[in-house]
């Protein structure tokens, strides 16, 4: 939780159109970045960017391509969307809150090292591969948009529809805040879908595969690439809608949400291809196609219905 000496500045933001609350990373979320990486191992040290013409146009088209439903969910709860470099990730999003620790919002943070020089596909494929060492001729191809749709712009909509799906827990009740004690006796009615919290307070997969409590996103533990297999294996049985929504059950809501507005609802394409030596070794089957995404599409229809829109808009 970041806390601010200036919350007028963050809640004027709001009057902005949605489209438009983009701006260099403020000076009190690049010193917040900065401890937590220090504090987590992370060497990267965040600084602010002003975007270009050609940014902003990206990002602008990313928002207004998202649909009516998304926007009505996320647009009371952002504050800013903040450029930045050397952040440790590609996205980050954290709640606000006033010198009460009273929340105002929350800000979406993206990192333009790991952004600006990739296509949807390419930004796509690099992250998937993130987990695992180069070597042993594995590698996983990922595609999220059509040749003719293979932008930066889509790169950055399908990262800020998983940033989004943060926004939106942080103000629901669907699962538990990150950053209060989680209580073990308490039911979400998301976390309860996939995960069981210990006596400890930590999150405990109710089906559990090979790799999946080891698979290592953005630190140094990466796995040999043959993993690949054993890990995407393990992925196809179980009701997790990425690799990286298996790691823990707010990245988990996050990809679900991004993945079914991506599409379900905007009917784009979201398919991984493992290869050995670049030829086609195996293909993922779709989460969303299949019957082990049936109580995670329950959830994600009855929470864009209630946005009070047409949330089949691509059928």
């Amino acid at each position: 939780m970041i806390v601010t000496a200036h919350p007028q500045q963050w809640t004027a933001r709001q009057a902005q159109p949605f489209h438009e609350r983009i701006l260099p990373l403020p000076a009190e979320v690049r010193d917040f970045v900065h401890q937590v990486n220090l504090a987590t191992g992370v060497t990267a040290v965040p600084a602010a960017v002003l975007p270009d013409e050609r940014m902003r146009a990206d990002l602008r088209e990313a928002l207004l391509g998202m649909p009516d439903a998304v926007r009505a969910l996320v647009d009371p709860l952002l504050l800013g969307i903040c450029l930045g470099r050397g952040l440790g990730s590609s996205g980050i999003t954290d709640v606000v809150a006033d010198a009460q620790g009273r929340p105002l919002g929350c800000v979406v943070l993206l990192d333009l090292d790991l952004l600006e020089v990739h296509s949807a596909n390419s930004w796509a494929t690099w992250k998937e591969n993130l987990p695992f060492a180069t070597g042993a001729g594995y590698s996983l191809a990922a595609t999220i948009a059509a040749p003719g749709q293979d932008t930066r712009a889509n790169a950055l909509q399908f990262l800020l529809l998983h940033e989004f799906g943060h926004v939106l827990s942080a103000d629901g009740d669907f699962l538990p805040r990150w950053w209060e004690p989680v209580p073990s006796d308490r039911r979400y009615a998301y976390l309860d879908l996939s995960w069981v919290v210990s006596p400890s307070g930590r999150f405990v997969p109710r089906a559990d595969f090979e790799l999946r409590g080891v698979v290592d996103f953005y630190g140094n533990n990466q796995l040999f690439a043959d993993a690949i297999v054993t890990a995407y294996s393990g992925l196809e049985c179980s009701d997790f809608p990425s690799l990286y929504g298996a790691t823990n059950p707010y990245d988990d809501f996050a990809e679900c949400f991004a993945s079914y507005v991506h599409s379900e609802m905007l009917g784009r394409p979201y398919e991984l291809r493992v290869d050995l030596d670049g030829t086609p070794q195996a293909w993922l089957d779709s989460f969303w196609a299949s019957g082990r995404s049936a109580g995670k599409r329950a959830f994600m229809e009855a929470m864009l219905r209630e946005a009070g829109s047409d949330y089949r808009m691509a059928a």
